[in-house]
């Protein structure tokens, strides 16, 4: 239940804490005090969009908190858990700020959330019911979810809907592989002529500089030849022996070192024995590099055909080595594509015709749990309707059920293929017309509060809010609408908005909304009720609280609670 309301510069409101208490509290005032103020604080706090003119004139911020003290329902748990937060002992705290500039922050036991977010937190705690929220009970669309709340088949519509979000994933992409498929098709020659050229080529990274090197060496043989020679013979030939002169020198410098201590020479020693290591191998190398006996023409002619049919394929392609390689690469991955969709295909066919079949008999089953609870519904509700002074009424809720056939699937929708819309006579002999054509404000309104009491039971939400709910309406019937009112608290907390004696009577609680001038100022006060005050409330509401005939009407208003 709601336990604390802080508001904070809404309007004419500057402070005011407002404390409730379970069941059913009446919220009464003058017209124009300001009980439409209170009504857009709980919007501002459900995360409702609201315009900065809201904020008190003069005001740094707009700031409302609201302390729930309620278990979370299992779909409030599961949104705390996404946006990671934690509930604090069972209380759940929303807080949110908005400053002239138009800055939100919101919050939800501290940990800082998003607008959206808290909107969609509020609406697992709260059900709003203003003139807005009653006019929408006219509008079709909502009318499948008041029939699956009744008949707690929101579990089973989400396993349906699960199912139906498979069957059309894999449709999608049973299209995307058949408008693949097509697009190779039509250019499959083309793909299969290019895969073909690029693998004839030697293509590979650095295969290009390979040829280079090995055209450089055919055509200049006998040059390499004649200065791999020279090179050894200035190593170790009789005109340049340079290894031989080296080992020379270092044994003429050893004797050298025998007679002069300490030998001058040593450091020198070490680098001439380090020349002659990298000498020596370097005589190793001249010596292993392998060179073909003689220019083969053939190769020559190979080569150059390599290397022309590289550069032909780069110019075509625009694009270099690395390209042309993975330009081939992903060829024969597109014909190897194109070769295995057909039986990709096959393959997501089947699975689409499984995925069908399932989410129609889920459709199926949740269709004729719909029509069984149809019936169960409409006894409710116009039982309900027939207590709030609507017995010649008569509610009908008809289904139009379009199930698809093996000509095709078109009338499943997410939340199956019925067809939802509530109807009513409102007169005994009158043809029954949809909710949209019904006028009066009076009638909708006991519709919504009969649905709600049929709905008691299954929703969730710990707090219900009603605001108007007596629009056109007095008399014995505004008795009964609070006296339903008052069985409704018995699964709910209400806070109910209303202008009437006779529903305000039936409430455990009242508060009174009064407008005072203060400090030159107009300010707007919530006032909680003490059992004497009720009655000067009542009696005020009756139209003269200083008859002492209203007095003890409104006593007796009381005392049969």
């Amino acid at each position: 239940m709601l336990r604390e309301l802080k508001i904070r510069n809404l309007a004419i409101i500057e402070s005011a804490d407002l404390q409730w208490a379970p069941g059913f509290t009446a919220l009464t005032g003058e017209t124009g005090a300001g009980k439409s103020i209170l009504l857009n604080a709980l919007k501002f706090i459900l995360g409702a969009k609201v315009k900065a003119d809201l904020i008190r004139q003069g005001a740094d911020k707009l700031k409302v908190e609201a302390v729930f003290d309620v278990p979370p329902s299992k779909g409030l748990r599961a949104v705390l858990e996404r946006l990671e937060v934690d509930p604090e002992s069972g209380d759940i705290v929303l807080e949110r700020e908005l400053t002239p500039a138009g800055k939100n922050r919101c919050r939800v036991n501290g940990s800082v959330v998003t607008q959206a977010a808290l909107e969609e937190i509020g609406s697992h705690l709260v059900d709003l019911h203003g003139q807005h929220h009653q006019q929408s009970l006219i509008d079709p669309s909502t009318h499948l979810e008041f029939l699956d709340g009744f008949a707690k088949l929101e579990a089973q519509g989400e396993t349906y809907h699960k199912s139906y979000r498979e069957w059309k994933e894999i449709g999608d992409r049973l299209r995307e592989a058949e408008e693949k498929a097509r697009r190779v098709r039509e250019q499959y020659d083309f793909l299969k002529f290019q895969a073909k050229e690029l693998e004839k080529a030697p293509l590979s990274p650095g295969e290009e500089e390979r040829i280079e090197s090995e055209l450089k060496i055919q055509s200049s043989l006998e040059k390499i030849t004649s200065c791999l020679q020279s090179s050894l013979s200035v190593l170790e030939g009789e005109e340049g022996d340079v290894l031989g002169n080296l080992t020379r020198l270092q044994r003429d410098l050893l004797g050298l070192g025998k007679l002069v201590s300490p030998n001058p020479f040593e450091a020198h020693m070490q680098a001439l024995e380090s020349a002659k290591d990298g000498l020596s191998d370097l005589r190793g190398a001249l010596r292993g590099f392998r060179l073909p006996h003689s220019a083969d023409a053939a190769r020559l002619d190979e080569l150059n055909a390599k290397l022309a049919l590289i550069q032909k394929l780069k110019a075509k392609y625009h694009t270099d080595m690395a390209g042309l390689v993975e330009l081939r690469e992903r060829r024969i991955k597109d014909l190897e594509s194109f070769e295995n969709s057909e039986a990709d295909i096959g393959d997501l066919k089947e699975r689409l015709g499984a995925s069908f079949a399932k989410a129609i008999a889920l459709a199926n089953a949740l269709s004729k749990k719909r029509h069984d609870a149809s019936r169960a519904f409409d006894k409710e509700v116009n039982a309900k309707l027939k207590g709030l002074g609507m017995e010649g009424a008569s509610f009908q809720t008809r289904i139009k059920s379009e199930a698809p056939t093996a000509a095709g699937p078109a009338g499943l929708g997410p939340t199956g293929y019925d067809q939802l819309e509530f109807f009513l006579a409102s007169n005994p002999g009158e043809p029954a017309k949809p909710l949209k054509q019904i006028a009066s404000g009076g009638e909708i309104s006991r519709i919504m509060l009969s649905i709600k009491s049929a709905l008691a039971q299954s929703d969730p939400r710990p707090l219900l809010v009603f605001d108007e709910l007596d629009t056109g309406i007095g008399g014995v019937t505004a008795n009964r609408v609070g006296e339903s009112l008052k069985e409704l608290a018995g699964h709910h907390q209400l806070i109910v908005i209303t202008h009437l004696h006779q529903v305000a009577a039936q409430a455990a609680h009242q508060q009174r909304v009064v407008k005072e001038l203060e400090g030159g100022r107009t300010v707007t006060r919530v006032i909680p009720l003490s059992p004497k005050e009720r009655v000067q409330e009542l009696a005020r509401m009756m139209g003269d609280e200083s008859s002492q005939a209203t007095l003890k009407h409104a006593r007796e208003l009381l005392a049969q609670d």
